[in-house]
C-alpha cells in the first residue's frame, strides 16, 4: 500500500494523489508492507537508493538518524494484536517538500492519522511544516507507548490479591509475557531517546531551530515514559518473585504436614509389625484380652506422638 496525501491551499483541503503525480505542495507518502515492487517505485520517484530501501526489509534496524540528500530517521513504535506486544521500526525520509513514512506492518497510530487525513481533520500538519509533521507522529507513538504500559499495569492489578487464591499456570504465563513486552519497550524507548537527543540539538538543516524545542519536549516525554515503564517492570518482576516465594512456602508447608502424618502413622505401623512376627513368646499372646490391650497401647503411643507434635506446633 502506497498512499499519497497533499494539502490544497486554494481549497483549504487535504487531497489524495498518486506517487507518479506528486503535488508541488507538501506531500505525505505513506508506505506499508514494503516489497520489491514498491522499492522500485519509491526509488524511481523519490531518488532513494534501492539498496537502502532493501535494508528495511532485511534488517531490524536500531533507531538512528542519517543525513544524505534527505534526512532519514528510524524510530520504533509499539505494535500489538490482541495481547501480543512487540516494537517495530518506522522509517521517516524528510525532503524539502515531502515526507515519506515506511512501516513493515500497519501501525494503528499511523492508521488513525491516515483516517483523519481522509476526513480533512489534520490540515494543521501541513500548515506547520514537515518537521512538525514528524514531531506529531513521534508524539503519538510516545503516547501509544505510555497507553500500552498503563494497560499492562491495569492487567497486573487483577493479580494484586493473588496470595488469597491459587494462580493458574496461564496466569503466570500472562504475567511473564507482560514482563517480556516491557523489556522490549525499554530497549526501544532507550534507542528512541538517543534519536530525540540528537534531533533536539539542532544539527540538521532540514529542521529549523524553531522546531528544536518540539523534539526537546518529546525527549523529556520519553524520559518520563521510561520511568513509568521501569516502575511497571519492577512491579511485574516483584509479582513473579512473590508468587514464586508463596508457591515454595505452600509446597514446604505441604511437605511438612505430609512428613508429620507419616511420622504419626509410623507408630501403629511399627507396633502392628512387631506383633505380626512369628515368635512364640510375644507379650499378651495368650491373654484373653491381648488384642484389646495391644490396640489400646497402639492408640496411646500414637496419641502421645500426636500430642507432642501439636505442642511443638508442627501440626
Amino acid at each position: 500500500m502506497i498512499e499519497v496525501y497533499y494539502f490544497d491551499k486554494a481549497k483549504d483541503q487535504i487531497k489524495k494523489s498518486s506517487i507518479d503525480n506528486l503535488s508541488k505542495e507538501i506531500n505525505w507518502i505513506r508506505v506499508v508492507d514494503l516489497n520489491e515492487e514498491k522499492i522500485n517505485i519509491l526509488s524511481k520517484y523519490l531518488d532513494i537508493p534501492n539498496e537502502e530501501l532493501r535494508e528495511t526489509l532485511e534488517e531490524e534496524e536500531r533507531p538512528k538518524i542519517s543525513v544524505k540528500k534527505y534526512l532519514e530517521i528510524i524510530y520504533r513504535a509499539p505494535y500489538y494484536i490482541d495481547d501480543e506486544l512487540e516494537t517495530l521500526p518506522i522509517y521517516f525520509y524528510l525532503f524539502h517538500d515531502k515526507i515519506v513514512t515506511i512501516e513493515k506492518k500497519p501501525l494503528k497510530i499511523i492508521d488513525l492519522i491516515s483516517q483523519k487525513m481522509e476526513l480533512n481533520k489534520t490540515k494543521f500538519l501541513f500548515k506547520k511544516g514537515l518537521p512538525y509533521f514528524i514531531y506529531y507522529i513521534i508524539d503519538k507513538i510516545n503516547d501509544d507507548f505510555l497507553s500500552r504500559i498503563d494497560k499492562i499495569g491495569a492487567k497486573m492489578d487483577i493479580y494484586e490479591n493473588f496470595s488469597k487464591k491459587e494462580m493458574t499456570v496461564k496466569d503466570v504465563e500472562k504475567i511473564y509475557d507482560q514482563s517480556v513486552a516491557l523489556s522490549f519497550f525499554n530497549q526501544a524507548l532507550l534507542a528512541n531517546l538517543e534519536v530525540l537527543n540528537t534531533l533536539k540539538k539542532g544539527y540538521f538543516r532540514a529542521i529549523p531551530k524553531k522546531d528544536n524545542s518540539l523534539f526537546e519536549e518529546a525527549y523529556y516525554d520519553v524520559l518520563q515514559i521510561i520511568d513509568t515503564e521501569k516502575i511497571q517492570r519492577e512491579s511485574v518482576a516483584n509479582l513473579i518473585n512473590v508468587h514464586s516465594i508463596i508457591t515454595s512456602t505452600r509446597l514446604n508447608e505441604f511437605m511438612k504436614r505430609l512428613t508429620v502424618i507419616a511420622l504419626i502413622m509410623a507408630v501403629p505401623t511399627m507396633l502392628s509389625g512387631l506383633y505380626g512376627m512369628n515368635f512364640i513368646h510375644i507379650p499378651f499372646r495368650d491373654h484373653p484380652y491381648g488384642f484389646y490391650i495391644t490396640t489400646v497401647m497402639i492408640f496411646i503411643f500414637t496419641y502421645s506422638v500426636y500430642y507432642f507434635l501439636t505442642k511443638r506446633e508442627l501440626l
